[in-house]
């Protein structure tokens, strides 16, 4: 197995490797955590090295002491029961976070603050307790981390020689708070970057949504309309916060390349051609797996608590 990683609020290990996503799952105790990497499902699909380095940035940097590898929920909104489903994870969750120390969740995709924000404003027991929720673009910006010009140049153009000019994407579950916004363009040097038409707030979708409802159609003409106005700012790219909006900006419109900052940030792109295979992954707890192999969307639901 390529990568290990403790779960913080399991405490399995987790042994998985890359690209084929084969995983082991080893029972164990919980350690002490206060700040806590929480990747999301889509990182863990499709970027599983950028997650590891990501988390060893994190830690050698005294922002985080510990990593979750379990899905948000959201996701599980669009399967059969779904949203019953969500509400019986969501209240496991809480439960396991209410028995840990932990203070801060550096969450790397905007979709996992949205529902976890969600999650503890309606449950009752987190009214006693504060845990943080941020972005990751804004821990990595507010340590002094910044993409280089010539890495994104080399990445983008095939030449750290060539000017490049990124175009920025936000997400819809940024919109109120634009946390990943403010992250990403703390993150871009200057006159690296330039906003779309319609940005933070007014942002267009990416088509995600639209697409995990079944209205392809819709979701292709967004995408669209997202490389257009790319190529109206005059950019050589989109540049996105979010992996699934990179996903689908990357697959649904032919007018520029699509990259998320961290593949700037990191010097590592992600092949795009693999993902076909690797979005199977989502970790749940035991209780939460009535929608393992749920068809037709094939999604793999895994426990995180295997039997002893």
């Amino acid at each position: 197995m390529d990568y290990q990683f403790k779960d913080a609020l399991t405490g399995s290990t987790i042994e998985c490797d890359f690209p084929m996503l084969d995983t082991r799952i080893m029972k164990g105790e919980r350690e002490r955590c206060t700040s806590l990497f929480f990747p999301g499902c889509s990182f863990i699909n499709y970027a599983l090295p950028l997650v590891s380095a990501v988390y060893e940035t994190l830690r050698s940097q005294n922002l985080a002491d510990g990593i979750s590898f379990l899905c948000c929920g959201k996701i599980l909104s669009y399967e059969p029961e779904g949203e019953t489903r969500r509400a019986a994870f969501e209240v496991e969750f809480v439960e396991r976070l209410l028995e840990t120390d932990i203070e801060r969740i550096i969450c790397a995709c905007p979709n996992c603050v949205k529902a976890l924000r969600d999650a503890f404003e309606k449950d009752e027991r987190m009214a006693g307790r504060s845990v943080e929720l941020v972005a990751l673009p804004q821990v990595l910006a507010q340590v002094g981390y910044k993409i280089d010009p010539g890495v994104a140049a080399q990445l983008i153009k095939g030449s750290a020689d060539e000017p490049v000019k990124l175009c920025t994407h936000d997400s819809c579950p940024d919109r109120d708070y634009g946390e990943f916004a403010d992250g990403l363009r703390g993150l871009l040097p200057d006159g690296l970057w330039v906003d779309p038409e319609h940005s933070r707030n007014r942002s267009l979708c990416c088509g995600s949504l639209p697409r995990a409802a079944g209205k392809y159609e819709a979701a292709d003409k967004l995408a669209h309309r997202n490389g257009q106005e790319a190529v109206d700012a005059g950019a050589d790219a989109l540049v996105t916060a979010c992996l699934s909006c990179a996903f689908q900006l990357t697959y649904c419109q032919p007018y520029v390349q699509v990259v998320n900052y961290l593949e700037l940030l990191y010097s590592w792109r992600i092949d795009w051609s693999l993902t076909g295979g690797l979005m199977k992954l989502r970790f749940l707890f035991d209780e939460n797996l009535g929608a393992e192999e749920v068809e037709p969307s094939g999604r793999s639901f895994v426990s995180l608590e295997p039997a002893e």
